[in-house]
């Protein structure tokens, strides 16, 4: 205890490798490096440059994140080490020599002997927290390096991947612009609009050119023109319009007395007629167009017979409904007459059916009648026209298609869609460049450090407890043997009793 221990000093070196071992992990093996590492400031050789400039090469990317170094329980401590207590305890008890009472030098002789039990007990101590620190960070620590590499990894994967693939979408750019420059050639040699995108609108192009320079001119469909819109909407009220009317006279023929529920059957069953029987005028004016090139159908003529069939039959039911249902309007009419005094002889009148007299509703209603029939002709016969027409200009394309005169430029008119599709597919993979991935590393990351500055703390306060406790009891025996060694001098009466 009278020289300072050689034994106990901390060892500064660098640790090279810490290792636990026993039954309970409880033994800390501490490897130190023979030789001086490289300063930290230091740069590492520059990476060789890669031979070809379009491979990627990791290494002349800079890391993205600052690699953690391996850490030292001293720098957990901040208390003073048990040599400088030691140091302090042997100063003090060199002075108590100098003390002139023998009383007071035998009691601090003593107090100095337990204040170096102290400054032991300190000492083991220390050693058992910086061995406990040491157990703890390399316990953490390879959690912390762990998670570190895991993260950093990640980040060169993600570099990686974005070099990779910013390089395809230069490469797929340059590739799309070479394939644009060579359509629009090839389809400037070819005839057509030079922004013609797909080789199904350059054989387009093409069949309805020959269809024309042939005389068969293709029409412009139905939507695009605004006198076809206004006449399709025609053909359609119409079909509603004179339903409406013939609901209307078959409620005047069977329901006299005007019930609700007869006026509804009897509008809906006038309307389903008229609709009815105008589809069957649409769809065989359709057929009959379409008889004449269609293997496996009738002759025209007959689809004809069977317009000329349905619309008599249309014209005669309601001719018959209008005709029964205007003749019992009058007859009402005058009966309401008569019973209001406006008519004198009701027996001069005659008692069998009679031509009514107003005749002109009945023509008007077959006019109309007429005219929706017509319109459906017309709207059947428009539609088989815009079949033929389409399969006209399918069996143009199929045959310019067959004859492989314009393969080169239909090609080169769909590569450019087909580059732009795969460079839009272009991207690194989901799973693993997600920000799951990045947030789960960074959690554990956090749980070990947490769990490093928590114990960490615990082994620390603890220490700079017993360090200040030490500390305090130092000081006041430092006092009592300054007071020892310099007596305050006696005065008055004290001074002559002593």
């Amino acid at each position: 205890m009278s020289g300072r221990p050689d034994d106990h000093a901390p060892d500064l070196r660098p640790l090279s490798r810490v290792t636990l071992s026993g039954p309970d992990l409880g033994d800390v093996n501490l490897e130190f490096a023979e030789e001086d590492p490289a300063p930290l400031t230091e740069s590492a050789p520059p990476p060789p440059a890669p031979t070809d400039p379009g491979d990627f090469d990791p290494r002349t990317y800079e890391p993205a994140l600052p690699r953690p170094e391996p850490l030292a329980a001293e720098g957990f401590m901040p208390v003073l080490t048990p040599a400088h207590f030691h140091d302090l305890l042997q100063d003090l008890r060199g002075e108590l020599q100098l003390i002139p009472d023998e009383a007071p030098r035998a009691a601090l002789h003593s107090r100095a002997r337990l204040l170096a039990l102290n400054v032991e007990q300190y000492r083991v101590n220390f050693e058992l927290a910086r061995t406990t620190l040491n157990r703890v960070l390399a316990e953490t620590g390879v959690g912390v390096r762990t998670s570190w590499a895991r993260q950093q990894e990640h980040l060169a994967f993600m570099n990686a991947a974005s070099s990779g693939v910013e390089r395809a979408y230069e490469q797929a750019t340059a590739a799309i612009e070479q394939a644009r420059a060579e359509r629009f050639e090839a389809l400037s040699r070819a005839g057509v609009r030079p922004d013609t995108a797909t080789a199904e609108d350059f054989y387009t192009q093409q069949a309805v050119s020959g269809l024309a320079a042939e005389g068969h001119a293709v029409r412009p469909p139905e939507q695009k023109s605004a006198s076809k819109r206004v006449f399709n909407g025609f053909a359609v009220f119409s079909k509603f319009f004179v339903g409406v009317i013939s609901g209307v006279s078959i409620n005047l023929l069977f329901n006299p007395e005007s019930r609700l529920y007869l006026t509804l059957i009897a509008l809906t069953a006038g309307v389903m007629f008229s609709v009815l029987l105008l589809w069957l005028v649409d769809e065989l004016a359709y057929r009959a167009k379409l008889a004449a090139t269609t293997p496996g159908m009738a002759r025209p003529g007959a689809y004809i017979g069977g317009i000329a069939l349905v619309t008599a039959l249309y014209l005669g039911v309601e001719g018959y409904l209008n005709w029964d249902g205007i003749l019992r309007t009058t007859q009402e009419i005058a009966a309401n007459a008569a019973q209001q005094g406006q008519l004198t002889d009701l027996s001069a009148a005659p008692e069998g059916p009679q031509t009514p007299q107003h005749w002109s509703l009945l023509v008007f209603t077959l006019a109309l009648v007429g005219m929706a029939a017509g319109a459906a002709l017309i709207q059947g016969r428009e539609r088989a026209r815009t079949v033929l027409e389409r399969e006209r200009l399918a069996a143009r394309v199929a045959a310019l298609k067959a004859q492989g005169g314009w393969h080169e430029a239909a090609r080169a008119a769909d590569r450019v869609a087909y580059l732009e599709a795969a460079r839009d597919r272009l991207g690194p993979p989901r799973d693993v460049t997600s920000p799951d991935h990045a947030r789960l590393n960074e959690r554990v990351l956090g749980h070990w450090e947490q769990e490093r500055d928590g114990q960490v703390q615990g082994v620390a306060a603890a220490l700079l407890r017993e360090a200040r406790a030490l500390q305090d009891t130092l000081e006041e025996f430092a006092a009592q043997v300054q007071a020892a060694r310099f007596p305050a001098p006696r005065r008055g009466l004290r001074r002559l009793l002593g």
